[in-house]
């Protein structure tokens, strides 16, 4: 599938806000010591920024894996 300019960028800044809300649950979370659940935010945060420069260098991933 192929998206449009328009289309990609809308989807990058999500993920883009996505990415930094995640971050801010994690600092959240890091005040109640509970560090599986900051790491688990973390991971996803850097999850979903890597997914918005993927898509804004036309590569789009399907899963984890992709």
């Amino acid at each position: 599938m192929s998206l449009t300019k328009e289309e990609r960028e809308a989807i990058v800044s999500f993920r883009i806000q996505k990415a930094k809300d995640t971050l801010a649950e994690a600092e959240g979370i890091s005040t109640l010591n509970y560090w599986n659940a900051v790491a688990n935010r973390l991971y996803y945060s850097c999850f979903y920024m890597t997914s918005a420069l993927l898509i804004h260098n036309n590569y789009m991933a399907q899963t984890h894996r992709g």
